[in-house]
């Protein structure tokens, strides 16, 4: 019996003190413009701390938590999509794309997700909030200049999803003896 509300507080806190980080991180660092693509990939892995230690149902339900609230909170909308559309569930729906043995297929379903999860969040961002400032900054590079930045965003994603990769090696390794020690 003494069991279940220490697993039950272990539980609350955990998604608590990592969705709290997660959001504090995308409120602070939103307004910086050389982080507003850094702090939703950063709150995205500390989802998938949860996702790791509690499963995927926490992780879901802290990804929906944050990024309701980081919408009420964040005066960022951009940072705050990004984690929506694309950086607080990568993390979980990685580990279901790593059980496809054929490399290729399995490269190819990840940036066709990202592809399409950030032409989504920057469509809703542009026309829906009218947000043409981004259009018409991408001007100033030609005509070209959607390729472009798109090419640069999946060379980003990829270069996001190595790292994950190596984060998962270095959680199990590393950090997961250590707080299973202090929590258990």
């Amino acid at each position: 019996m003494s069991q279940k509300p220490q697993r039950i507080g272990y539980i609350v806190a955990l998604c608590g003190i990592m969705s709290a980080l997660a959001l504090t991180v995308m409120f602070v660092f939103g307004f910086v413009p050389m982080f507003e693509y850094i702090t939703p990939a950063f709150a995205g892995v500390l989802i998938y701390v949860i996702r790791e230690e509690l499963g995927v149902k926490y992780g879901l339900v802290s990804y929906i938590a944050v990024g309701l609230l980081c919408l009420l909170i964040t005066s960022n909308y951009e940072v705050a999509f990004l984690f929506i559309f694309l950086f607080g569930y990568y993390p979980i729906l990685r580990e279901y794309f790593q059980k496809f043995r054929f490399f290729l297929l399995r490269g190819l379903l990840k940036l066709t997700v990202a592809a399409i999860a950030i032409a989504g969040c920057y469509s809703i961002l542009i026309f829906a909030f009218g947000m043409t400032q981004l259009l018409e900054d991408a001007n100033d590079f030609g005509k070209y200049s959607a390729i472009i930045l798109a090419s640069l965003a999946m060379f980003a994603f990829a270069a996001y999803d190595i790292f994950l990769g190596y984060l998962k090696f270095f959680y199990e390794k590393l950090l997961k003896p250590k707080i299973r020690k202090r929590m258990h």
